[in-house]
């Protein structure tokens, strides 16, 4: 009720006439604060964290008279240091962390989606700034500690550079979590046309195409077996490449995953992406990365542990992976707000040898 209020009370100050749709207000912050160690520098920060960012929207809907249903929705973020951004500040020194991240040097407030919709019968076609249709097919995950804790190991901490264990330990120019792992399969919100089907039987299929011409298709599923409930998903991308000339251009992303919870409190999650490269050079690789979660959650609270391997994200030659493994924890306090705690190891396989890192750290989500 003070969510229709107060977003009610908003619009009549930019709107003449009252407005019949149904608004509704809602939002998070989400904030951590973490430390590292490469192996030479060691350090501490407050982020945003990625995994679900600090955000506000509004989203409304009204019954039209011909049976369908008019819909809009607007959110904005804001990362005034977002958790997948921070690096080092410094090739050799132990000398601070930067903590203004490369997607938001002002820590503005900045679209994050906005879109109109019409839905009915035939399910819901959708024109804006929105998710692609492949946008969560990696992360069907019933398995916990999700504040923390999903299957792109990037959204915390991917912005360290990995350290050679000799000399001097350079930072690894390009060689991060971030580049190093599979984390653009429908990660991106874009101005685009999607089409959303009706479910049935628990399966929704999706469809879009966005400016500049990719084009994304995806299956996901939500049900229950039993004393078992299991949840699914797989997309395909199809990616626009014909302005390029470049060896080893990505013509195409795919990616799947899958979860299954029991009622005793046991899950498990797996997840699967790859590519296909055009123009291939010889002896390239097409990238691929895997992902596993086990979990166990009673009362209110969940535990979790995870690993992750990939291969060739950041190059299609030589040696480049990235292994990490993690252990985390959550509690949730109920009425939107939890609390977590995680701990992550990355470890990169490259031609030259370098430190892991280990990151660490408390996340606190409060949602309304």
């Amino acid at each position: 009720m003070k969510k229709t209020l107060l977003a009610t009370t908003a619009l009549a100050l930019v709107a003449v006439t009252a407005s019949a749709v149904d608004v509704e207000l809602y939002g998070q912050v989400n904030k951590g604060v973490f430390g590292f160690g490469d192996g030479q520098d060691r350090n501490v920060v407050i982020v945003d964290n990625d995994n679900s960012s600090t955000r506000m929207g509004l989203k409304g809907a009204q019954a039209l008279d011909n049976g369908l249903t008019a819909s809009v929705l607007f959110e904005g973020e804001m990362a005034d240091n977002a958790s997948n951004a921070f690096t080092q500040a410094s090739v050799n020194g132990s000398t601070g962390t930067a903590t203004t991240p490369a997607n938001s040097t002002s820590a503005s407030f900045t679209s994050r989606q906005a879109r109109v919709g019409l839905s009915g019968n035939f399910g819901g076609v959708y024109v804006g700034k929105q998710s692609v249709a492949t946008d969560g097919v990696l992360g069907t995950d019933l398995a916990g500690a999700a504040d923390v804790m999903r299957q792109d190991v990037a959204e915390i901490g991917g912005g360290l550079l990995f350290r050679a264990k000799a000399g001097a330990k350079a930072l690894q120019a390009g060689k991060s979590a971030n580049t190093m792992t599979g984390t653009t399969l429908g990660d991106a919100r874009e101005n685009s046309i999607r089409y959303d089907s009706p479910i049935f039987a628990g399966v929704q299929g999706r469809a879009s195409i966005s400016q500049g011409g990719n084009m994304d298709l995806a299956g996901f599923y939500d049900g229950a077996m039993g004393d078992f409930k299991v949840a699914g998903s797989a997309g395909v991308t199809m990616v626009n490449n014909g302005t390029t000339t470049a060896a080893n251009v990505q013509d195409s992303r795919y990616g799947a995953s899958a979860s299954v919870a029991h009622s005793s409190g046991l899950a498990g999650t797996v997840a699967y992406n790859t590519e296909s490269l055009s123009k291939k050079a010889a002896g390239a690789t097409e990238a691929e990365g895997w992902y596993v979660k086990g979990g166990y959650a009673w009362d209110a609270f969940e535990v979790a542990a995870d690993y992750s391997t990939n291969e060739n994200f950041s190059a299609k030659t030589g040696k480049d992976g990235l292994d990490a493994y993690g252990l985390a924890a959550q509690y949730n306090l109920g009425n939107g707000v939890s609390v977590a705690g995680l701990y992550r190891n990355l470890e990169a396989d490259l031609v030259t040898k370098t430190e892991s890192i280990d990151l660490y750290g408390v996340n606190m989500r409060v949602k309304f």
